[in-house]
């Protein structure tokens, strides 16, 4: 019998990381989910976020990771912690452009 993959990116949102140990067990997830063949870690090669500072000085931000889920295709940006200030999962399109307020 095969077993289907499925997802759950649909019902999944961004999340604020605000501790260390949440940090560690959504990195596990992660882990956890590349070995199930759900995602896939993506190298970071272009920024997800571009904006001029009105003084023609451009600024690039890159997320930490990507990960794409195998089964939908949704791209997801993992943000560490760098505490204090804190760490961000969120859903990037599928170009990786990132489409949330800046904070």
């Amino acid at each position: 019998m095969v077993e289907k993959i499925s997802c759950k990116c649909s019902d999944r949102y961004e999340i604020d990381i605000d501790s260390y140990s949440l940090y560690e067990e959504l990195k596990k997830f992660f882990e956890t989910e590349i070995l199930k063949g759900i995602y896939e870690d993506i190298p970071v090669l272009k920024p997800i976020l571009l904006f001029d500072d009105f003084k023609n000085v451009v600024t690039q931000w890159y997320p930490d990771k990507w990960y794409k889920c195998s089964v939908c295709g949704q791209l997801w940006a993992f943000e560490y912690p760098d505490f204090p200030a804190f760490g961000r999962i969120y859903k990037l399109d599928n170009n990786g452009i990132w489409h949330g307020a800046c904070r």
